[in-house]
């Protein structure tokens, strides 16, 4: 798990700056959160575990451990670095991830039914690519316009999208926080992923269920706008995601671009 770093980095994939704070919360005994950031590459992952305690804990590690190491060899192997082909990278990655976690959980080793949400962010020069599993999210603060890019693979999104519900109906709704799709479920994974050009000024969020749950796109967004930099504002959020309730494990990883675009 990398460590925080508020430096600069400027190489191949682009000036950014980055934050990340990860937190158990006041409901849970341990966190099944993890996340891992390859700062050299431009990669940053967020996974929120899933199958009790212990199996979480673990699905999540391995999730982005391996999940990290995969992207990056799938990328240099690859001759074109086309948005077609860094998304089908992503994509082959998950979906053979999905499968070892699956394998994993019904070994000796592992944990009955142990999975985790994933949302993954890649960036390569001045484009951003996303892909997630599940309902841990990335969104996008641009010009003080916030955004959610990922698309939930849950139950209510479901039916939100299809016109069954209306959004005042979600947050009560009896299936609200049953997710459809997840590392490590029996059937093939298909993760939602998506591109798109970064704009200098661009503020993005990862984040675990944890922390937008207990904050609404306002609350976030108000934090999200302060001029402070991204390990602070990380800080932040955990602790009006705790002030709020935290029933849950909360994880924010910041990335601050301020490259030409």
């Amino acid at each position: 798990m990398a460590e925080n770093n508020l430096e600069e980095h400027i190489i191949a994939s682009g000036p950014f700056r980055w934050g990340a704070a990860t937190d158990k919360g006041k409901d849970r005994e341990t966190n099944e959160d993890s996340f891992i950031i390859e700062a050299e590459a431009g990669l940053f992952l967020v996974a929120d575990g899933m199958g009790g305690h212990r199996g979480g804990e673990i699905a999540s590690n391995i999730v982005v451990e391996d999940l990290s190491v995969m992207i990056e060899t799938g990328l240099h192997r690859i001759k074109s670095k086309d948005p077609r082909s860094v998304r089908r990278v992503l994509k082959k990655a998950i979906i053979e991830q999905n499968e070892h976690l699956r394998l994993e959980g019904e070994s000796e080793s592992g944990y009955k039914e142990m999975g985790a949400t994933l949302v993954a962010l890649l960036i390569k020069e001045s484009r951003a690519f996303a892909a997630n599993l599940g309902d841990s999210r990335l969104y996008r603060l641009k010009k003080g316009t916030f955004t959610q890019i990922t698309r939930d693979h849950s139950i209510v999104s479901e039916l939100l999208s299809t016109g069954k519900i209306q959004e005042h109906e979600a947050e009560s709704h009896e299936e609200q926080g049953v997710i459809t799709h997840y590392v490590g479920m029996e059937e093939k994974a298909e993760p939602h992923i998506r591109s798109f050009r970064l704009k200098k000024g661009d503020r993005l969020l990862l984040c675990t269920d944890g922390l937008t749950d207990m904050l609404d796109d306002t609350a976030i967004t108000e934090i999200l706008s302060r001029p402070d930099e991204p390990q602070q504002v990380c800080e932040e959020l955990v602790k009006a995601a705790n002030r709020a309730g935290g029933h849950d494990n909360i994880t924010v990883v910041i990335i601050d671009w301020s490259g030409r675009n």
